[in-house]
């Protein structure tokens, strides 16, 4: 019974990581590389590892480029340096006076991300991914096919990349996530899709709603008292 339980809070998990990165894109997505790829599977569709190392550049990647450049690196990929930075540390200790943005990425490595996804998707819906999102050039490219794919076992291919066309922020899910998709995944990409005009509300609205269950049970107040108070 413990061991069911634990596999159940760990299945619970996986699924909560998916939907919030789903929603937000996740920080997470701007960390170091992993330097240890996933194991290919039956990516046999997409033409192998020999077709993904051979993704040709696509004359879109420099409007990519430059909009990702232009969102997040206008300032020119530094940042100042915070006053806590120092907190600590020794008088003879100087921190740099600028610190290199998170957002911060070789023209090479995001050029290679947004061919990736050209490659996958097609070059005009890369684009209007970057447009919605330019964020997605900093995500793991080396994830893009296998988490497709782990969507595709779900959902279907083609019905996989509407999702993530509609909801540029699943180009950061990784694939041992994207197994533990469910519904809720495809639906909320419509809603994050209908959302999206409202702006940053629309992220901040939909992560209200999924801790309602959590507010009910806390509070003891049902969800039609709570909106009706």
């Amino acid at each position: 019974i413990l061991l069911s339980l634990k596999e159940q809070n760990n299945d619970e998990t996986m699924k909560s990581t998916l939907i919030l990165s789903a929603i937000l894109g996740t920080t997470a997505a701007f960390a170091p590389a992993q330097t240890t790829p996933r194991q290919a599977t039956s990516l046999a569709f997409f033409g192998g590892a020999k077709k993904s190392a051979a993704v040709k550049s696509s004359p879109l990647a420099d409007e990519a480029v430059e909009i990702y450049t232009a969102k997040y690196l206008s300032g020119g990929g530094a940042r100042p340096k915070l006053f806590f930075e120092s907190w600590g540390m020794p008088a003879s200790y100087q921190t740099p006076e600028q610190s290199e943005s998170i957002f911060a990425r070789k023209v090479a490595d995001l050029t290679a991300a947004f061919n990736t996804i050209a490659s996958l998707y097609g070059e005009e819906e890369a684009l209007a991914m970057v447009k919605i999102q330019p964020g997605v050039l900093a995500f793991e490219k080396n994830n893009f096919g296998p988490t497709l794919e782990a969507f595709g076992e779900k959902f279907g291919i083609e019905e996989s990349k509407e999702m993530v066309k509609r909801n540029p922020g699943l180009l950061s899910v990784k694939p041992g996530s994207a197994e533990t998709a469910d519904d809720l995944t495809m639906q909320l990409s419509y809603v994050v899709e209908f959302t999206r005009p409202i702006g940053a509300f629309g992220p901040a609205t939909l992560i209200f709603l999924l801790c309602i269950p959590a507010i009910e049970s806390a509070t003891g107040v049902s969800r039609g008292e709570l909106f009706s108070s």
